[in-house]
């Protein structure tokens, strides 16, 4: 992978993984066969070193990663406009992987559960009602985390 530019801004292992493990929404670029980039705004769920997602079955997102499953995804922990300087004040974090539909109904069910944990803990018992209704519409990718660096501008 290619070293960050400005060394003095990357954060550490951990702090990008805080990022990562913490963000609301994140943006998951893509490329279809042609080379037609794509990028989506949409939640997710860190699990050790897989980033899940879930979708519909069909559509742009999911064409792309049959297509081609090498991903990038960007998360902004924070940001604040400093308009007097010409400048933001933010964290991020942005990682590479490989992505891959998942087939295995057990890590099917973990990962909708580990998302539903993550935005809906509040109302467990409602959100796996929830995915028992809907799992069958619902596809689940994993996106196998090989590269994350952090950023942080001052």
């Amino acid at each position: 992978m290619r070293p960050m530019r400005r060394k003095a801004s990357q954060l550490s292992d951990a702090d990008t993984r805080d990022i990562l493990q913490n963000g609301v929404w994140g943006t998951l670029a893509t490329v279809d066969g042609d080379g037609q980039p794509y990028a989506v705004p949409l939640n997710y769920v860190l699990v050790d070193t897989t980033l899940y997602i879930h979708s519909a079955h069909e559509g742009h997102k999911i064409d792309n990663l049959r297509e081609c499953p090498k991903v990038s995804f960007a998360v902004v922990a924070s940001e604040k406009m400093l308009a007097d300087k010409f400048d933001t004040q933010y964290r991020s974090a942005i990682l590479f992987g490989t992505a891959r539909l998942v087939t295995d109904p057990e890590e099917k069910q973990a990962a909708l559960e580990a998302l539903m944990n993550k935005y809906s803990a509040s109302f467990h018992d409602k959100a796996m009602e929830y995915i028992r209704k809907n799992s069958d519409r619902t596809t689940v990718a994993a996106i196998n985390v090989v590269h994350a660096t952090g950023k942080e501008g001052k």
